[in-house]
């Protein structure tokens, strides 16, 4: 490759964009990434109804979705950089904001023990633990769930995930708070999710657990796939 052949490459991709589709907006677009001409002073909402033009099929989802650009959550009114990667994120399985490196919330592949959070726990001072620990049941109203499939924008998941620790334990007064969740291939009865929190008193240690998994379930960017006996479909808030 040549120093011109190398300066056109990059001439070129800096005048592109790359939008990728997570979860159910994959299936509908029908690929997990487009390449596009950057457009200068094209916003976020710009490209939405650019994307809705090119695939009709994201019509009926874009509306509800999140943008991110880079490893950050992006408003409408955000211009796209030129050269920027781009993810559509569509409503989180449960029912996104900018933090710190992930230290008490974890996105992880492998297998999550029950009662791993509560041992990752600061409790010098505590007087309560409180845990949650949500696993893979085998049924949803009358239909047999056969497994579950979880898919996340790790980076965005794991700030998100800590910006609701850190506003638990603000609010609640918690000493610590852990929060582990899965994503990948879940057998019925695995762990998907482990949440632990110290506290002073039970009131406070009680509420500040439920409150990382109420608000969990309501903006991380994590999805949930549902295989039964009729077949699989992407999870969606109920409003």
């Amino acid at each position: 490759m040549t120093a011109s052949q190398t300066r056109d490459d990059v001439l070129r991709q800096a005048t592109e964009i790359t939008v990728r589709y997570f979860a159910s907006t994959r299936d509908a677009a029908g690929v997990t990434s487009d390449t596009l001409p950057w457009v200068d002073g094209e916003t976020v909402a710009a490209l939405r109804l650019r994307l809705t033009g090119a695939r009709p099929r994201l019509g009926r989802l874009l509306p509800a979705c999140r943008f991110a650009q880079g490893d950050d959550f992006a408003q409408d009114s955000d211009r796209v950089l030129p050269g920027a990667e781009l993810a559509v994120l569509p409503p989180v399985s449960g029912g996104a904001g900018a933090g710190v490196a992930p230290q008490r919330a974890q996105v992880v592949e492998r297998p999550i023990d029950v009662g791993e959070a509560a041992r990752l726990l600061n409790t010098q001072g505590s007087g309560a633990i409180a845990t949650f620990t949500g696993v893979v049941r085998d049924h949803t109203g009358d239909r047999e769930v056969r497994y579950l499939d979880y898919e996340a924008h790790v980076p965005l998941a794991e700030k998100e995930l800590e910006r609701i620790v850190a506003e638990a334990m603000a609010t609640h007064g918690l000493v610590d708070a852990r929060v582990l969740h899965r994503v990948g291939h879940l057998q019925l009865g695995e762990v998907a999710v482990d949440i632990a929190a110290s506290g002073a008193h039970r009131a406070e240690t009680f509420a500040g657990c439920r409150h990382i998994i109420e608000e969990l379930k309501k903006t991380v960017p994590i999805w949930k796939k549902e295989t039964d006996t009729e077949g699989s479909t992407w999870v969606t808030p109920t409003p």
